[in-house]
């Protein structure tokens, strides 16, 4: 064995090992002589420690006595040799600390010991570099003083001259951080863990000997004279500090937070201490009488408090430019910790006091304040400060408003009330932390700030100039707080007063900001809502008042009348947000309120309006528009008022009379030519459409038949309120309003101008002409047209968004002249792409079709006797519309074009649209010219030879071929086949595709290309299923069409080999030949049509398989599914012709017998095609699970294939049904499988595996099940099996879901209680299994509901259901994630659920266990639906899963009380075993509803008896709990119940 050396050290060769060791016994003598170079005592040292024949006593304290006393004696100039000496002796002890054979020496209890001077030496070393930036030389030997500091720290036999001299350690520590500052404060990057794993290490060995020390008053004095600035500029710079991609990823992550976590520790250990309470409670409470006395505070520390402060207030280590900052995040760190060890009952007020010694460290100006010259420099770090200080001192409850006013005569109310006063003496509205100080001092005690409530409404609310987001939400929050505070005190009144008190005032600032946003009119309107109606009517009045007080003098004074403006703004968001008068309000209410509606018009809106209509008003000058917007405001908001007030409360009466409400709606309306934009302001515009729109429900709303002068005047209104933002919304753009009325100005009209029109579009659209329906058409598609944008903010409106919103609105398509004029825009704009074809239909059928959406039906039938006719010779009066159709649905060929790129991104834009547009429920005739527009764009647009040009024109292609698809499916789809021939339509819509092969030859590789042709197969097989179900012609359209293929097919195979044509024919041949096999024959019509079928069938055959067999000869690139796909269809095509065949004679008229041919009635043509294909499927099956469409159509074809016996065999081992059965299980074992993926293909599992098992015999289909049961055997997870237990697992869900009779199924259950128990044993198992447990359980559970829900009438033994419950029991349910959680519950629902349906037999004598495994279920969804508050992890609302989870308790609990013999006697426990859990668990309210309306279930089955046993058995508390909730019963489900009963038969 080679000994161990030091690590980078020379080893010393053959021949010196001989000398040394001939001189071993003098190498003591040697390291100590004088005489001897240094070079050769390093070589005798690093020998003699790794040297097995150097024999020495005590040789490893020798040479680590030796090594310390040489570094001893350098550094204290005792000893001189060189640098690179130096460095060796380092690397020396760096080597020896870390060898193995000092450590297994150790282990061993021998004892070694290392001087204490290296401690310091270390220190130094460290300390030399903290000043200035090392060179390379000086970091090389930093980096080896470090390595050395950890092996000292990281063994204890060497720790501990650091831990038995406390100095030294706290030098260390101080030293380590200081030069870790020094690091961060370099601009250079953090490359290496070394540093912070050395300081880590000296933190953990400090936390240990602070624990142990007793003088609490030395720690403290320690921690506060050399560690208390380190750490706190260390923590500062840790959390500051912009980390890069160049730091290493480890110090980021974890080690700077861990040594931040070790900063705290130390700092709470060392100053706050619970044996230094006494002497903090000296220092700070020595003036308050009402403490008691207490034991004297250590002697040898007086004062901490201003101790700690002192140091904390020396700028000295962190220097001018960073101590702000860093006193800034410390004091919040510092309070903390002081009140998580003292704030404790009775020690309140020395919190307070902590916090108030704190406050004055931020050095804050005082509220009378003296100048601008004792302000902060900055106020954003100290006001952070302040607002976390403030937060702590609100969650640790430090303020009790009793207490301090009776035992400390106010002294924390003086305080918060001197820092609020300052905070309003020194405006920062820039800063969101000034919000949040105010917010909390509310909190506190709204007192605090009540005598300075106007200031703090004008400073922080009107007169407050907020443009950024941040400090916009700190806003809200604390105006939110103000309203919830006042209306909680029921003092809201007053804060209104005060709004309209600073209101009133003169205007700082011209354009003042809007009073309410829309988080602080939801906030509004939840105070209102709680308000008594008799403090919203005071409000209302105070309004009513101001306004009085302002119009006197409004004319000529613009900013009265924006005072008005804003007092308007804020009385209409007041009045739409209280309480609605109804037929419980008290009458005195009722009579104040109608009081205030007549005072209202009487002395607001008609002065304001008449002030308006003077002469000095029609000037259109700034004061005139904003009184003319005050008064509409007024005006619309009373009219309003006035109609929900009727229609909620019938006591109510209009003021005035019934006739009030209309003069209020036209009394005083402004002048035609003065309502129009340009002369009128934006909100005066807005309120004059919300008039108009209130005009058009009043008429509307009136019983009885409507007169003419009422449609004159509905038409009138929609058209004033379409008009008057028409010009508005064209240059709209994207801009964004945030639907609040104050902020309606020249920019955000038009949108709020079309916020109106969407939201009463249903009411005007009926009343619209054609121009204006046009124009919203218009306006919509050129704002569908526009890319998406961000608006700012999700709550806001954009004119686009709202279109795109009314596109896939469902309402749309009812909408039918606008739903029209959208499709035609968009039809003329896919048109217009394609210029210069010949083809100018569309724009001539659009003028055919007339102008309002009422002519449609006539447009349609104009259509139909005009294009009735395009087999025959159109007569002249067609003109060319029709000659035009003929052309595009004709087979004649037609001009092509290319598209730029642009012009594709439009196209593709514009088909898009169209699809969303929902073609389906077209009229006749719109219909058919979009079916015609359609096929124009297939039959034009040709791609250019690039392969991003031939990309985007097929993705055009594949979109036009989904809306071909869903035209096909619509409720017009006939209307195409009544105007041309549906041969032709499928000849022309496919006849473009084989001449563009060529080019589309590039994209054959694309992921575009499969997506492709699998829409171009759905719209032959929609079209050709339409043809079949038409009955009319179908078999001569048919064979047009596969005449077409044929010769595209001749033709191909005469010129040169295209892939691209082969695929087309393959898609379009298979789409045929699957729908004329299903293809329903006519009664009437059964011999000449299955003649012509046979025929057509023949065809098919001959062609599909000629082109499968082509592809296979020349092993051709083709698309798997597509291949699968197409021999699927041509073995379902042959098997149907040989069904045919097999009859031999088919009977004639007059019953003559005959013969059909001589052709063969077994064999298939190409059954080497299927059985190359099906070895090809079976091969490629388990290592397809990325394409479940691939698989799907792999399973389809085995199904067929497996189920024809001349071509399946069930002994081959190749393309049998063993190979069959062994692919699905390579299936389903593969890795990369779902439980997604295998329920999407649970259809055709289940057809493919019931094939095999009727194809196989029964000692087969005997092994089949047995090698299943095998794979659910335990052992299989034991060995790590895991994928053979899935596969089995899923294999047996398969089998039993199949369709089985006879001896097959007799076999499978046979076998099924030996499945049963393999699935309890691996649900036990699977429970300590971590990687594959929940997944292995989950599906155990779903195989076993499967086995009892099938096992209706087999499963018998009550024996087998036991088991399934031990199964139940077995599972956690404890530990889990939230998905695992309700997964694995919904799975042991369904078994319950399974056995409470399936198995009623067996379920009386297995009740009491039903019922344990049901308990179980709903005490795990009450631990889940645990109330949660604020602080837990900020989670306020219960999961979804647990919801759910919490709903399906009460289904179950529907379902048992509906087998009431069998669980009558089991119910109560049930009842029991819930109210004992719930007297110790808070719910969630939605949980509780659900279990509670179960448990009401339950008490159904409970007798009285029952009821005397529950009140007599059950403890006090839970015995409350079951009163509370028979109460509910009572109350609220016996009587419903009782209620329904008397109406039941």
């Amino acid at each position: 064995m080679v000994p161990e050396g030091p690590r980078g050290a020379a080893q010393p060769g053959a021949g010196e090992q001989e000398i040394m060791a001939t001189i071993y016994s003098g190498i003591h003598l040697k390291l100590k002589s004088m005489k001897t170079p240094w070079e050769d005592k390093l070589k005798l040292a690093r020998f003699a420690w790794i040297s097995h024949q150097c024999f020495l006593p005590k040789k490893e304290q020798v040479l680590m006595d030796w090594v310390s006393r040489a570094l001893t004696g350098y550094y204290s100039k005792k000893l001189q040799f060189g640098d690179d000496i130096l460095e060796g002796l380092w690397t020396y002890l760096d080597d020896i600390l870390h060898s193995k054979k000092l450590q297994k020496l150790i282990e061993k209890g021998k004892i070694i010991t290392l001087h204490a001077t290296i401690a310091q030496i270390i220190n130094d070393r460290i300390g030399e570099h903290c000043s200035n930036v090392p060179s390379n030389a000086t970091l090389s030997n930093l980096v080896t003083v470090l390595n050395c500091c950890r092996g000292i720290l990281t063994s204890p036999a060497f720790a501990i001259i650091y831990s038995s001299k406390w100095e030294l350690l706290v030098d260390l520590l101080c030293t380590l951080s200081l030069l870790l500052c020094c690091r961060l404060r370099s601009t250079e990057a953090l490359r290496s863990t070394q540093l912070f794993e050395v300081l880590l290490l000296a933190f953990d060995l400090y936390l240990v000997a602070q624990r142990q020390q007793r003088s609490r008053g030395r720690v403290f004095l320690q921690v506060c004279s050399p560690l208390l600035q380190p750490f706190l500029l260390l923590r500062h710079l840790l959390s500051s500090r912009c980390w890069t991609s160049e730091d290493e990823v480890a110090v980021w992550q974890h080690l700077s937070k861990e040594v931040g976590q070790k900063i705290q520790a130390a700092l709470q250990g060392g100053l706050f201490h619970a044996d230094l309470l006494n002497s903090y409670r000296e220092e700070l409470l020595q003036d308050d009488g009402s403490q008691e006395k207490k034991v004297s505070p250590p002697k040898d520390l007086v004062a901490p408090m201003e101790t700690m402060l002192s140091k904390l207030t020396d700028a000295g280590l962190f220097g001018p430019d960073l101590h702000s900052a860093v006193v800034a995040g410390s004091v919040p760190l510092l309070y903390r910790l002081s009140l998580e060890s003292y704030c404790r009952e009775g020690n309140h007020l020395l919190g307070f006091h902590i916090f108030a010694r704190f406050l004055d460290t931020l050095g804050f100006p005082e509220p009378t304040g003296v100048g601008p010259g004792q302000e902060p420099a900055d106020w954003n770090p100290g006001l952070i400060t302040l607002d976390q200080l403030l937060s702590l001192t609100l969650g640790s409850n430090i303020y009790n408003v009793a207490v301090d006013k009776i035992r400390c005569g106010g002294l924390q109310f003086t305080l918060y009330s001197r820092v609020a006063e300052m905070l309003l003496s020194y405006p920062r509205q820039e800063i969101p932390a000034w919000f949040r100080c105010l917010r909390t001092l509310i909190s506190l005690n709204h007192l605090i700030v009540e005598p300075n409530l106007d200031d703090l409404v004008s400073l922080a609310w009107l007169d407050a100039d907020v443009s950024d987001p941040r400090v916009g939400r700190a806003q809200e929050s604390l105006l939110c707080a103000l309203l919830e505070t006042y209306t909680k005190l029921r003092q809201l009144p007053r804060l209104f007063q005060e709004v309209l008190a600073i209101i009133a005032r003169p205007a700082a600032d011209e354009l003042r900001r809007p009073v309410l946003s829309a988080g602080l009119t939801e906030k509004l309107r939840e105070c209102l809502l709680e308000l008594p109606a008799g403090q919203a009517l005071d409000i209302w009045d105070l309004m009513l008042k101001s306004l009085e007080v302002l119009i006197p003098d409004l004319s000529g004074d613009s900013d009265l009348a924006l005072k008005a403006l804003a007092v308007s703004t804020l009385l209409n968001a007041v009045l739409f947000n209280m309480k609605s008068l109804d037929d419980k309000t008290p009458a005195p209410v009722l009579k104040r309120a109608q009081l205030l509606m007549d005072k209202m018009t009487r002395a607001v809106v008609t002065p304001l309006l008449r002030t308006v209509s003077e002469p000095s008003g029609k000037d259109r000058s700034p004061w005139a528009l904003r009184a003319e917007s005050s008064g509409l405001l007024l005006r619309s908001t009373w009219v309003q008022l006035d109609h929900m007030m009727k229609l909620n409360c019938s006591k109510y009466v209009s003021p005035g009379g019934a006739e009030a409400g209309e003069r209020g709606l036209h009394c005083g309306l402004p002048l035609e030519g003065q309502g129009v934009p340009g002369q009128s302001s934006a909100l005066s515009l807005h309120f004059l459409q919300l008039l108009a729109i209130q005009g058009i429900k009043s008429i509307t709303m009136q019983p009885g038949s409507r007169t003419e002068a009422d449609e004159v005047s509905l038409r009138s209104a929609a058209v004033r309120v379409v008009r008057l933002g028409e010009d508005a919304v064209k240059n709209a753009g994207a801009r964004a309003w945030d639907g609040e009325l104050g902020s309606i100005d020249d920019e955000t009209y038009a949108v709020a101008h079309w916020h109106l029109l969407m939201s009463n579009l249903a009411l005007l659209l009926p009343h619209l002409p054609e121009p204006e329906v046009s124009h919203l058409a218009d306006v919509v598609t050129a704002n569908l047209l526009l890319p998406e944008r961000d608006c700012g903010s999700e709550n806001w409106l954009s004119i686009p968004a709202m279109c795109r919103s009314l596109l896939r609105s469902s309402l749309l398509p009812e909408m039918q002249p606008l739903h029209r004029g959208i499709l035609l825009r968009l039809m003329e704009g896919v048109s217009s792409l394609l210029p210069g074809t010949g083809f100018n239909l569309p724009a001539c059928l659009l003028e055919q079709t007339g102008d309002g959406g009422d002519a449609s039906q006539e447009a349609g039938n104009q259509q139909s006797s005009a294009l009735g006719s395009l087999g025959s010779h159109p007569s002249p009066t067609q003109g060319s519309s029709l000659l035009n159709a003929q052309d595009v649905l004709s087979v004649k060929e037609t001009p092509t074009r290319t598209l730029l790129e642009h012009q594709l991104d439009r196209l593709l834009q514009l088909l898009d649209l169209l699809g969303a547009l929902r073609l389906d429920s077209l009229n006749g005739a719109d219909h058919f010219h979009c079916f015609v527009l359609l096929v124009s764009l297939v039959t034009t647009l040709k791609p250019k030879l690039e392969k991003a040009n031939t990309t985007k024109c097929l993705q055009a292609l594949s979109q036009t071929y989904v809306l071909l698809t869903v035209l096909q499916t619509g409720t017009s789809c006939n209307v195409v086949f009544k105007r041309a021939h549906a041969g032709d339509i499928l000849e022309k819509v496919m006849s473009p595709l084989f001449p563009a092969g060529s080019r589309l030859a590039s994209c054959a590789e694309c992921p575009v290309w499969p997506e492709f042709l699998d829409v171009v197969q759905r719209f032959l097989t929609v079209s050709v299923q339409a043809v079949v179900e038409r009955k009319q012609s179908m078999c001569l359209n048919l064979e047009q069409f596969v005449t077409f293929l044929s010769s595209i097919w001749l033709s191909s195979a005469r010129s040169k080999w295209r892939p691209v044509t082969e695929q087309l024919l393959i898609t379009a041949l298979s789409a045929l030949s699957r729908v004329v096999v299903k293809a329903p024959l006519q009664p009437d019509k059964t011999r000449h049509m299955g003649n012509t079928l046979h025929s057509l069938l023949i065809q098919l055959v001959g062609l599909l398989g000629a082109v499968l067999q082509s592809h296979s000869d020349r092993d051709g690139r083709l698309e798997q599914n597509l291949t699968v796909l197409g021999v699927t269809a041509l073995l379902e095509t042959e098997l149907c012709l040989r069904e045919e065949e097999e009859e031999d004679v088919v009977p004639k008229e007059g019953g003559v017998i005959c013969e059909r041919g001589n052709q063969d009635t077994q064999g298939l043509k190409h059954a080497d095609l299927y059985q190359r294909t099906c070895f090809q499927v079976l091969h490629r099956l388990p290592s397809s699970p990325d394409d479940p469409e691939s698989v799907q159509t792999q399973l389809e074809f085995l199904r067929i294939y497996s189920s024809t016996s001349g071509l399946c065999s069930d002994c081959d081992n190749e393309t049998g049904i063993p190979s069959v059965l062994s692919a699905v299980k390579a299936l389903l074992t593969a890795p990369k499988v779902t439980q997604q993926f295998i329920q999407s293909l649970e259809v055709q599992l289940v057809e493919l595996l019931h094939c095999v098992a009727e194809r196989c015999t029964e000692q087969q289909f005997y092994l089949i099940v047995k090698s299943i049961a095998q794979g659910l055997e335990v052992n299989n997870l034991w060995n790590g099996q895991h994928q053979e237990v899935v596969s089995s697992l899923n294999l047996t869900a398969l089998f039993l879901k199949c369709p089985l009779s006879g001896d097959v199924e007799k076999t499978l259950w046979f076998i099924v209680p030996q499945i049963i128990m393999a699935l309890m044993v691996l649900c036990k198992e699977s429970a300590l299994d971590q990687p594959w447990g929940f997944k292995v359980t989950l599906l155990s559970l779903e195989t076993l509901a499967v086995l009892v829900h099938q096992g209706e009438g087999i499963l018998s033994n009550p024996h087998h259901v036991a088991v399934a419950f031990d199964v139940l029991l077995c599972v956690p349910l404890d530990h889990l994630r939230l998905d695992e959680y309700g997964s694995i519950f919904r799975a042991i629902q369904e078994v319950l659920f399974a056995i409470l349906q399936s198995q009623p037999k067996v379920l009386f004598n297995a009740a009491p266990t039903f019922f344990q495994c049901f308990n179980r279920l709903a005490l795990s969804v009450m631990h889940k639906g645990r109330q949660k508050c604020v602080g837990d992890k900020g989670v306020t609302k219960v999961s979804e899963v647990v919801l759910e989870c919490a709903y399906l308790v009460e289904r179950m609990c529907t379902q048992i009380a509906s087998k009431a013999e069998k669980f009558a006697m089991f119910s109560s426990f049930a009842v029991a075993e819930y109210v004992s859990e719930l007297q110790k668990v808070t719910l969630d309210a939605d949980v509780k509803r659900h279990l509670t309306v179960g448990m009401y279930h339950l008490l159904d089955l409970v007798t009285e008896s029952d009821l005397r046993f529950l009140n007599a058995s059950l403890q006090p508390g839970v015995r409350e709990v079951f009163k509370e909730l028979y109460n509910g019963y009572t109350h609220y489900h016996k009587s419903k119940k009782q209620g329904e009963e008397k109406y039941t038969a």
